[in-house]
């Protein structure tokens, strides 16, 4: 006796919302596969691919590069190392460094950038990518000193023959050895201190009992000098020494940076 194998076949059915079910042999159902509904190929083959290939292009078109800029403390006041770095998910294709529109150079590392500086101002780092997007970083640096001693006006005094005034600077400090007074605009006829209170920036000087006006000049240490000018007046009529005298500073005051002009 012959036996044949019993064959399989699919059965078809709908079922009540209309959707084709399909039946194996067994009469076990057989699930369809997800990518067999037409809205979810639809969104996987045609919309999903169209928004991430779009966001990509336009990724790519207005990628612009990043910059952090840091100033660093000066030891002298005198110059200050900047450093800063350049970050791009394209590459860069130029890089622009100045101090006040004037160019600075600079040496790479990988994405950091360093460079010294000897003036303060407005620092500028503009990067331009591949793309043509350009990204540009301003940062203020005041660390140098670049600003002469300046005299209290309202502390200038004179007293039985002594001009006293106090001087600041904010930054590298008086340079104490450096003030000096010329009576009369006589350049031969000069004055030094007699007495400095250094924490307090009070100078004391005696002066002749004939002066009508002293220049002053100072400088702080780092060389930036300033020349003023006081104008003594003295109350009636007679110059006696145990008369108490008024001193005042003009507003005009010549300044001249230190070391080389300029």
């Amino acid at each position: 006796m012959k036996t044949s194998n019993p064959k399989k076949h699919n059965y078809r059915a709908s079922g009540q919302s209309g959707q084709r079910l399909l039946y194996d042999a067994r009469g076990e159902r057989v699930k369809n596969s997800p990518l067999s509904n037409k809205y979810l190929r639809t969104l996987l083959f045609w919309i999903l691919p169209y928004f991430v290939i779009n966001g990509i292009i336009f990724l790519l078109v207005c990628s612009s590069p990043r910059i952090e800029v840091t100033v660093g403390d000066t030891d002298d006041y005198v110059s200050a190392d900047v450093t800063f770095t350049v970050k791009s998910l394209l590459p860069v294709k130029d890089l622009e460094v100045s101090l006040e529109s004037s160019p600075v150079e600079f040496t790479k590392d990988g994405n950091t950038y360093t460079c010294t500086v000897n003036n303060n101002g407005t620092f500028q780092v503009r990067a331009t990518a591949i793309n043509g997007m350009i990204k540009t970083s301003f940062s203020d640096i005041g660390v140098l000193d670049d600003t002469a001693p300046s005299v209290d006006e309202s502390s200038a005094s004179i007293s039985h023959g002594l001009l006293t005034f106090t001087i600041n600077d904010t930054q590298s400090g008086v340079d104490f050895d450096s003030i000096y007074g010329i009576i009369n605009d006589d350049e031969e006829d000069i004055v030094y201190p007699e007495d400095i209170d250094r924490e307090l920036g009070l100078i004391t000087m005696r002066i002749p009992y004939d002066t009508e006006s002293i220049n002053l000049h100072f400088a702080d240490m780092v060389g930036n000098a300033r020349a003023g000018r006081i104008t003594v007046t003295v109350s009636g009529v007679e110059t006696d020494q145990e008369d108490d005298s008024e001193a005042y500073t003009e507003t005009e005051a010549e300044e001249a940076e230190s070391g080389s002009e300029g």
